[in-house]
């Protein structure tokens, strides 16, 4: 196991960030239920009771059991480690009375799942065997603000991964013309998708039951669900919502294919004006989308672009981070609705570092208009990871 030197730094600037004094991540056999935060560390798994506690002072203190002490001391990056003789609540209520800290942060959020890996058992157990025992009473907060900054400013290797990652999805999208011809369905495009990624080492970017979500037919329902076995069809639209994985990363685009009639030799006018719609409202927000900006203002540059044009509003939002896992919580770019409608979501100023994607889309006759764009926030404004597509394919049969 390892902690990512890269991060460790982001770690303690995110605790001054955020006027945090301690923050505490404790977990058990975390394979068996994932504290989210581990893996955005490094290498870390907790395979018997374990506690690491940051201060913000700089020190990061390891809590573990006899069978793992010689292993966390190798660690670099952790500071100090404790040896629990009897149980791990214990010796964390010996080392907070004797840290001077004025409170004390927890892994849990009420609207963010990688904010929220501390199991309802474990505050339990901490609460009745640690919190309630103190010295001094301590005040608990939420370290869901540490977290989302942790996560999502990806460092430069983590951001190499990503591009890789969103390069080779790319390339895989416009090779499918390559397969289409009469009698070919969404099974094929979704086998093929799967196929030739395999064949160079990778993986899908979530469910590989899902991935990559296919819409070639607008009678036949979207959304998140496996592939349901449809004709390709002269005269409508392929959307295709697809990612590669690969060593902890993974990316998440989506490409538009135009399947023409025999007799024709482009896209009809309503098509081809739906795409650009949909294509320039991306290249919008994202020539607004600074560090500083919000996310709930950079949702509503391509928010109002697209229903200025008579467009229906999209049923989801702009975008969400993408890096470790393809929905990768934290701030995300959305409207104000009951499901996002949290300061935290889309109020919190965006940082250099986060890897959004960027994805409305219109539905018309021929079917869903939906591109999917990654990009990263860097020091001078925002940056492609991989060239969008400005154009549809034009796929005959």
């Amino acid at each position: 196991m390892y902690l990512d030197q890269e991060k460790i730094p982001i770690i303690y600037e995110a605790m001054r960030h955020h006027d945090v004094d301690a923050w505490l991540i404790e977990g058990r056999e975390t394979i068996m239920r994932s504290e989210p935060i581990l893996p955005v560390l490094g290498d870390m798994d907790f395979i018997i009771a374990t506690t690491l506690i940051f201060l913000k002072t700089g020190k990061c203190i390891a809590i573990v059991s006899p069978l793992d002490i010689e292993g966390y001391k190798l660690i670099e990056g952790i500071d100090e480690v404790y040896e629990y003789p009897t149980t791990m609540e214990a010796t964390i209520l010996e080392v907070l009375n004797k840290l001077e800290i004025k409170d004390l942060a927890l892994d849990y959020s009420r609207s963010d799942a990688a904010c929220d890996g501390l199991t309802l058992g474990m505050y339990l157990k901490l609460k009745s065997e640690v919190l309630d025992k103190l010295e001094k009473p301590l005040p608990i907060k939420s370290a869901a603000a540490v977290i989302s900054e942790v996560r999502g400013r990806k460092t430069s290797s983590q951001i190499a991964k990503i591009k890789d990652c969103a390069i080779k999805a790319d390339a895989y999208l416009r090779r499918v013309p390559e397969i289409l011809k009469e009698g070919v369905t969404s099974l094929d495009i979704f086998n093929f998708l799967q196929e030739v990624a395999a064949k160079d080492g990778y993986g899908m970017s979530w469910a590989k039951s899902q991935c990559p979500g296919i819409n070639c037919d607008p009678d036949v329902p979207g959304g998140h669900m496996g592939i349901v076995e449809t004709p390709i069809k002269k005269g409508y639209l392929i959307n295709i919502d697809y990612g590669v994985s690969k060593d902890g990363y993974c990316s998440d685009l989506q490409r538009m294919y135009y399947v023409l009639k025999d007799d024709e030799d482009d896209a009809p006018e309503e098509v081809k004006r739906a795409f650009a719609v949909v294509r320039d409202a991306i290249a919008k927000a994202k020539d607004f989308m600074v560090a500083g900006k919000t996310g709930f203002e950079v949702d509503q540059v391509a928010r109002h672009y697209v229903v200025d044009y008579g467009y229906e509003s999209w049923n989801a939002a702009l975008g969400h981070q993408v890096g470790h896992v393809t929905h990768d919580g934290g701030t995300i770019l959305a409207n104000r609705r009951p499901r996002y409608n949290a300061p935290e979501l889309i109020d919190t100023p965006l940082q250099v570092g986060n890897v959004f994607t960027l994805e409305p889309g219109v539905e018309i006759a021929q079917g869903r208009v939906g591109l999917e764009e990654d990009v990263v926030i860097t020091e001078h404004g925002t940056e492609w990871l991989v060239a969008p597509q400005t154009e549809l394919i034009l796929v005959r049969l």
